[in-house]
């Protein structure tokens, strides 16, 4: 599946988010956008088999530090506990840093508690 950016542009947040949600609907998942916690709303979560997977987006622009998205991602994860409220066997959570110059993911990193 392609989507094209040119009539669909990657402009913030969101629309990363969108995207991902779309890949992932057309691959017969279930994924849930901003699913609320006591502690606030994580980007999208899927669940795939035995794993329950939390998605942090943030996008970076030019003359930002992408290393310093990825660290706000990774604190943010944490502080509001995304995912920690399901019961599913595996919990995986990562941190995706998303360039508008390079129109891709240039930082990820799992979050272990």
């Amino acid at each position: 599946m392609a989507i094209d950016y040119r009539n669909y542009p990657v402009r913030d947040e969101s629309s990363v988010r969108a995207y991902v949600q779309v890949y992932f609907a057309g691959a017969g998942l279930d994924p849930r956008v901003e699913h609320h916690n006591a502690h606030g709303r994580s980007d999208l979560e899927v669940k795939a088999g035995d794993r329950h997977w939390v998605f942090e987006f943030k996008v970076v622009r030019e003359g930002e530090s992408e290393e310093q998205k990825l660290q706000e991602g990774a604190e943010q994860m944490l502080s509001k506990r995304y995912g920690q409220q399901e019961c599913s066997p595996e919990l995986r959570r990562v941190v995706l840093v998303y360039s508008i110059k390079s129109r891709q993911f240039v930082k990820w990193r799992e979050i272990e508690d």
